[in-house]
């Protein structure tokens, strides 16, 4: 399966171009931006006239404010991968986002159903900590926490103490299979 990826303005969309003059192409973009509608400024979009050459999926999937994770989008790229198999075109996956890509290509892990009020209110209670001290304390409810952003900690920090096991003890145990297979 053909992914191309990198940050925004490294050259995805030039790449996606010359391929599709030689080649009958559908791209998935893997990009946790550009799934929202309306959010055309800053997300370096397909243009219109791309767009009228190269079909694309994975664009203006879900509104402002409507919640989109990895997780739906693995679920959602394995099927446009699959429609996209059956019109005979080559599906490429396009993106800048990482953690979708690897949702995809690995799968995530399967947690337990949760409680959401009382996940909304660990939410809550983790926005008022510092960047500093949420990853000290996803630190300390996994022992493996290897770091990242503020989302990253938030999300170890939930999953541990709603679960009771931390978050690499589900990323290791509980993986689902991802839906892109090396040729």
């Amino acid at each position: 399966m053909p992914v191309i990826v990198g940050p925004t303005a490294v050259g995805k969309t030039a790449v996606v171009t010359a391929w599709a003059e030689c080649e009958a192409i559908t791209v998935v973009s893997a990009d946790a931006r550009q799934v929202y509608r309306g959010l055309d400024i800053g997300t370096a979009k397909p243009s219109r006239s791309l767009l009228a050459r190269v079909p694309h999926l994975g664009l203006d999937v879900v509104d402002p404010g409507e919640r989109y994770s990895a997780g739906r989008f693995a679920r959602d790229a394995a099927q446009w991968l699959a429609q996209i198999r059956d019109t005979g075109r080559q599906p490429v996956v396009v993106g800048g986002t990482g953690l979708y890509i690897r949702a995809l290509a690995e799968g995530l892990f399967h947690e337990p159903p949760l409680d959401p009020a009382r996940r909304e209110r660990l939410r809550a209670w983790t926005a008022d900590l510092t960047p500093a001290r949420l990853a000290h304390w996803a630190a300390r409810l996994d022992r493996r926490f290897a770091g990242g952003g503020r989302q990253r900690a938030g999300r170890a920090v939930e999953v541990a103490l709603l679960t009771g096991r931390g978050l690499s003890w589900w990323q290791e145990h509980a993986r689902e299979t991802g839906a892109m297979r090396p040729w």
